[in-house]
């Protein structure tokens, strides 16, 4: 039988030696499928691959990077700097790069200027739709940063917790240890599907002592209730701008905590603010930019808070003013006055046109004025009797003639 020999450190580093004198081990080499650490002596990367790896020629992958977008035949560039910025800016506009750009593989720190992270990440990574993590982690619906923010108005911010993994080992949005309370919001669009795994939490949360209320909103009205005790429905969306009823669904939250504490009208209104902020995805700087590109006439008034609170905006064509879903302008609705007088340019007739009917369904009137539209009055006259007067023209289209034309006519056709 032949014993075969572990490779020593020393022997390890003399191969790798050989085969890339550019790579210096610094790690402990232990064995071939092991992670070693390892400097790239050209442009200083430390990285930890598989040690066989090494031995098979892998070389330092910032490197080879680098050299791969400037050897490609041209068919892409190297990425400078500049270059990534426009990118990020265009990805994240609420992300600032606070690093050199290397290329795609190598870290940078990033800075959310929403909520002040710092992190670092791999370029392609945040170019590809990766945004902050701490906003990621927090970005949360508007219901459940409101009813969160209720309870820690209420009882403190130490008393809340929010997003607790530890209680039952899965995820909780809202926890209440004082009370032995766990409350579940959400959408049932996206739970009706995990209605399983709800029920799980309930029992561990059971087993715990814990009482666990689930709240859905957007439930259908014909659907039974998935559990039988504290579970709310709501056939609306509670993220929507009309909060009342999430107003008295955190009153009877409170009641069921045993909790004696009320909010005035100024108070919700203060804890709104601050669960938009929490809980919107997307800056107001990038809302005006979204709306310039759709409608370029439009101006934003008023502060973005999310897709369906109302902000203020204005009609640079005719000065109008109003209160827009935002969500309904992302998809393309403009301002309605303009677009009332535009169906209108595009159905009214022409002079010809409506001399042309009135021939057919009133040929008794000669029409001597201008037709403006429909409903705006134009000048008449009766071929029978003479007589001239300004009608709406929707009502000469009806056959309508002036009044008392009947009397007058049937005189005319006695004496004649």
């Amino acid at each position: 039988m032949v014993t075969i020999m572990a490779k020593t450190h020393n022997q390890f580093v003399s191969e790798v030696y050989a085969i890339n004198p550019n790579i210096e081990i610094i790690g402990t080499y232990t064995k071939a499928l092991d992670r070693v650490r390892v400097r790239c002596k050209e442009c200083g990367k430390i990285w930890e691959p598989k040690a066989y790896s090494l031995i098979q020629g892998k070389s330092c992958p910032h490197c080879s990077a680098i050299k791969g977008s400037k050897n490609n035949r041209g068919k892409t560039r190297l990425k400078n700097h500049n270059d990534f910025l426009l990118q990020l800016h265009k990805a994240h506009p609420e992300i600032e790069s606070e690093g050199e750009y290397i290329n795609t593989h190598t870290n940078v720190n990033f800075i959310c200027k929403r909520c002040g992270n710092r992190w670092s990440a791999k370029p392609y990574s945040v170019l590809q739709g990766h945004g902050c993590p701490q906003c990621a982690k927090t970005g949360t619906s508007f219901m459940e940063q409101f009813i969160k923010l209720c309870f820690c108005s209420a009882l403190g911010e130490e008393a809340v917790l929010s997003r607790d993994k530890e209680l039952i080992g899965m995820e909780l949005d809202i926890v209440i240890p004082s009370k032995k309370i766990a409350i579940e919001p959400g959408c049932w669009k996206l739970h009706k599907k995990s209605v399983k795994r709800d029920s799980i939490k309930r029992e561990k949360c059971r087993e715990k002592g814990y009482r666990l209320i689930t709240i859905y909103d957007m439930f259908p009205e014909n659907v039974d209730k998935p559990f039988d005790s504290d579970c709310f429905t709501f056939s609306v969306d509670l993220n929507k701008s009309d909060h009342e009823i999430i107003y008295n669904l955190v009153s009877n939250l409170f009641s069921i905590c045993k909790i004696k504490h009320s909010f005035s009208s100024v108070d919700y209104q203060n804890i709104e603010k601050v669960a938009y902020e929490l809980s919107k995805s997307k800056l107001h700087d990038t809302f005006v930019e979204e709306i310039k590109a759709i409608h370029p006439n439009i101006t934003v008034l008023g502060k973005y808070i999310n897709s369906y609170k109302r902000i203020t905006v204005k009609c640079d064509i005719c000065g109008f003013e109003w209160n827009a879903v935002p969500a309904n302008l992302l998809s393309g609705d403009g301002c309605r006055k303009c677009g009332a007088k535009s169906a209108h340019e595009k159905t009214k007739k022409t002079q010809d046109e409506f001399i042309r009917q009135i021939a057919l369904v009133n040929p008794d009137v000669e029409i001597i004025g201008e037709y403006t539209g429909r409903h705006n009055p134009i000048k008449t006259k009766c071929k029978i009797c003479g007589h001239i007067w300004f009608p709406i023209a929707a009502s000469l289209l009806r056959g309508s003639s002036h009044k008392g034309s009947r009397t007058v006519h049937k005189e005319m056709k006695t004496k004649g």
